[in-house]
């Protein structure tokens, strides 16, 4: 069939082309009907046209300006130009432009018939043997299978382009597609070679092959089964009646242990598969592939299930704060000052135990702790001046190819470790660590009466020189460090006790209690007893 795009900005006069010959018995079909050049040409942009008619006066891009700009994007287009008699001029001057033929208004049936038999002749003649016909079909239906292709692409990274509007008839015609709003049913595939994550080649080619084998399984099973790799997994959407969907989910257990066949060549291959709710309407598809992807979350506690289904409730979130609760925080920020890579390493350890063992099974949990963990590793670099290279998206991206809780905290574990032992090699820690030590010391020790010569002893430095290292190494003179530090740990027993501004003054180091009050309202703007009553 060729493809025929109607362009004309009287709507009768499209109406009246369309239905004023049967187009399929001429081997045509009509894609398109638009009232404007510029729509003409954004359909020619996003569609396959073989054949355009179009009126030769058109608001906001003209015929003329049309068909040069068509002959570009389609150098083989037929194009017919439509005209008035006072227009005839004008019209024999497009036909220098390749177009070819004209009708003129009102158009009649025999002069429409005329022009279509001229083109497919003229098409026949241009394709001298079967084969060349053959192979003009073929290319025709690639474009088609393309355009069908991209449909889950459009969806999923460019929901712009339908303008929160999810119509079924512009999906079907667009696409070309025969969706039905009956039983919508999603589903998530996730491939993983388990020795080979880094290798993009060797995902690649798992993917095509985890793929041939699901449009092979689902072929024929339903109204229609759309599947295609986007961000590195294999997504699909089922449309049929809820008989064939519930047949399809138990093909899809099938489909897991055919993909997990592939070890043999892949090794060692994870394969996860979660379903996406069910809905009666297009409209909701987005909102389906949400809970597939909750879904698949759930591998990190469900692996070994053959379908995996989103999990229930919100209580993930009260989870991830108690495991990284504040203890935590101050604990792994701690080692990174001081750069305790054992330490950093006992806390993941830790962490992955507490998530293997949390009772609410839930793998958006995994995913919480995981960025959590690395926002805080950022956090305590950056306000540490150890300087690692940013690769937050990357390592995010990262938990897309990991399949296990241990995984997860594994992987984590190493880069942080990695990072840090690199920039310890570039920056020669050796000679920065006695200023860690004694920024370590005075954080345990800040509510005694400390001074340069106690500090500069504890760590085995001359005071002067120790000095002159502690500004140059933290950027700040030794008793200005000292009173932030204070004044820190007073804030936080202000927000989290209950204690007096007296007693507080004394727990941080400062007998007189209008001193202390001074400072603090020189270091944060407000006295003690403002800021409890402000920030609790």
């Amino acid at each position: 069939m060729l493809k025929v795009l109607i362009a004309d900005d009287e709507k009768k006069v499209c109406q009246l082309i369309v239905n004023l010959v049967e187009w399929k018995s001429f081997g045509f079909e009509i894609v398109g009907v638009v009232n404007d050049g510029i729509s003409a040409y954004k359909f020619l942009q996003d569609n396959t046209v073989n054949v355009m008619i179009t009126d030769i006066r058109m608001p906001g891009c003209d015929g003329m300006e049309l068909i040069q700009k068509a002959k570009v994007l389609y150098p083989d287009m037929y194009i017919v130009i439509i005209s008035g008699y006072s227009q005839f001029d004008y019209a024999q001057n497009a036909i220098r432009f390749g177009v070819e033929d004209y009708l003129l208004k009102p158009i009649r049936k025999k002069d429409l018939t005329a022009t279509l038999e001229k083109i497919i002749e003229k098409c026949r003649e241009e394709i001298l043997d079967a084969q060349k016909w053959e192979d003009m079909q073929k290319r025709l239906e690639e474009n088609e299978e393309r355009l069908k292709g991209s449909f889950l692409e459009d969806l999923l990274k460019r929901p712009e382009k339908f303008g929160g509007f999810y119509s079924l008839e512009r999906i079907n015609g667009e696409y070309h597609y025969h969706f039905e709003d009956v039983c919508y049913q999603t589903f998530i595939i996730k491939a993983i070679p388990g020795k080979r994550k880094e290798d993009s080649d060797t995902r690649r080619i798992l993917l095509q092959k985890g793929t041939e084998i699901v449009k092979c399984a689902l072929d024929g099973l339903c109204n229609e089964a759309v599947t295609g790799v986007v961000d590195g997994d294999i997504y699909g959407i089922l449309n049929g009646t809820e008989e064939e969907m519930h047949r399809i989910t138990r093909k899809l257990k099938k489909v897991k242990l055919d993909i997990l066949r592939l070890q043999d060549v892949f090794e060692e291959v994870q394969v996860y598969i979660g379903l996406g709710r069910e809905t009666g309407s297009i409209r909701e598809i987005l909102e389906s592939f949400e809970t597939a992807g909750q879904s698949i979350q759930q591998r990190f506690y469900y692996g070994e299930d053959f379908l995996l289904k989103a999990p229930q409730g919100e209580d993930y979130r009260e989870e991830a704060g108690r495991i990284v609760d504040n203890g935590f925080k101050k604990r792994f920020l701690n080692y990174i000052e001081i750069i305790d890579l054992d330490g950093i390493g006992g806390e993941m350890d830790d962490l992955e135990r507490k998530l293997s063992e949390s009772p609410a099974k839930d793998g958006r949990l995994v995913a919480s702790v995981y960025k959590e963990v690395l926002t805080l590793f950022y956090f305590g670099t950056h306000n540490y001046n150890i300087e690692i290279p940013d690769q937050y998206p990357e390592l995010l991206k990262h938990l897309e190819v990991l399949g296990t809780i241990h995984e997860a905290a594994g992987y984590l574990k190493r880069y942080m470790v990695h990072s840090l032992m690199h920039w310890i090699e570039e920056k020669k820690y050796v000679e920065s660590r006695p200023i860690r030590l004694a920024r370590q010391f005075i954080g345990e020790n800040y509510y005694l009466p400390l001074t340069l010569e106690t500090v500069s002893r504890e760590i085995g430095f001359n005071p002067t020189y120790f000095s002159g290292m502690f500004k140059k190494e933290t950027g700040k003179n030794f008793s200005d460090y000292l009173k932030e530090i204070r004044i820190e740990n007073a804030k936080n027993m202000l927000l989290n006790t209950e204690q007096q501004v007296e007693d507080i003054s004394f727990a941080v180091g400062y007998s007189d209690i209008k001193y202390f009050s001074r400072l603090f309202k020189k270091q944060t703007g407000v006295t003690p007893t403002e800021f409890r009553r402000l920030y609790n």
